[in-house]
């Protein structure tokens, strides 16, 4: 029988209250309380559970991947252990599998997993879900395919995974592409091979540079963009539909490319892919703005890529071939 480990964030998976309304708190119940509820687990899988946090994923942050980091480091080396399931708040939660999945090994699974509904609710999907997890990192076929998320069924990448709804029980999709896999009663099935990208980034020990995501919208202006950019070391751009952003803001964007800021253009829909203008492109051009393409990457991850790959001095066009690399790789299949 394969050995779990199953690493406890909180969020609504362990949240209690509410029955049938949406008001509840979040991270109340322990790791050990979630795995007892399982019925019939131990023909599942021998499973291990360690709390790392218990917070609402509204709270997820740079500690909170870093002690995250560490704990599935630290688990991946132990020989017994075939795979790692982390319960987490479903706020943040692909900002989180997009994190893990840049600074860690592809070797072992490691699949986040959240609920809609708090435990206490009618129907909670939580349970569920996280047995499906519990599967899907036990799973051989699993093996090489890196940091995915299981939600209702479903099994995402973390590139791709976003979720789409504040409430239904299929909040999560992949716009961009597709799911890569489902479970088709109690065995997950995957769409096609793994294909893992990377190198990986080595997380240094240091903080990661503050980077802040500006919102486009109609009537932008300048001091919209250097009220966003304030006291950060990079800049996102959620921009209006291929990542534009308005004149008024251009003059600010030009401001910071100048003083060595990044700047990254993405789309504030998160999908479509958000590729660099030329000269065609006129004062919208990347190389007039001196901005960043943020191709596939919706807002929030193409943050996490920056803040990565600010740990060491970069060029505009090394940033660039950064985001080429993994904003626009297919990831795994």
């Amino acid at each position: 029988m394969k050995h779990v480990r199953i690493l406890g964030t909180g969020g609504t998976i362990a949240g209690t209250g509410g029955g049938g309304s949406a008001s509840y708190q979040p991270g109340v119940l322990s790791i050990e309380d979630l795995v007892d509820a399982l019925p019939g687990i131990a023909d599942v899988a021998a499973i291990s559970a360690e709390q790392v946090a218990n917070i609402g994923s509204y709270d997820v942050g740079e500690p909170v991947w870093r002690l995250l980091v560490g704990r599935v480091q630290a688990a991946l080396l132990q020989p017994d252990i075939a795979g790692l399931v982390v319960t987490h708040g479903t706020d943040t939660m692909e900002e989180t599998a997009w994190f893990l999945s840049l600074v860690l090994p592809v070797s072992k699974p490691v699949v986040l997993v959240g609920a809609m509904r708090p435990a206490g609710s009618l129907s909670a999907d939580g349970p569920h879900n996280l047995m499906d997890a519990i599967r899907v990192a036990a799973s051989d076929e699993a093996r090489g395919r890196g940091v995915m998320a299981v939600m209702n069924d479903t099994i995402f990448d973390a590139v791709s995974v976003t979720k789409t709804d504040a409430h239904r029980l299929h909040a999560f999709a992949a716009p961009s592409r597709a799911s890569i896999g489902h479970m088709l009663g109690s065995a997950p099935v995957f769409n096609a091979r793994a294909k893992p990208y990377g190198p990986l980034f080595t997380l240094a020990d240091a903080p990661l540079a503050r980077v802040a995501i500006a919102y486009a919208y109609a009537g932008l202006d300048a001091r919209d963009i250097r009220a966003a950019a304030e006291g950060a070391k990079g800049l996102v751009i959620a921009g209006v539909g291929a990542g534009n952003f308005s004149t008024s803001a251009r003059t600010a964007v030009q401001e910071l490319t100048a003083r060595g800021i990044p700047v990254v253009r993405t789309a504030r829909q998160g999908t479509g892919d958000i590729w660099r203008e030329d000269h065609l492109a006129g004062e919208r051009s990347d190389d007039v703005l001196g901005t960043i393409a943020g191709r596939k990457l919706a807002p929030a991850k193409a943050r996490i890529l920056l803040m990565l790959a600010l740990q060491q001095p970069r060029t505009t066009a090394e940033l660039q071939a950064l985001f080429d690399r993994y904003g626009a790789a297919q990831g795994w299949a």
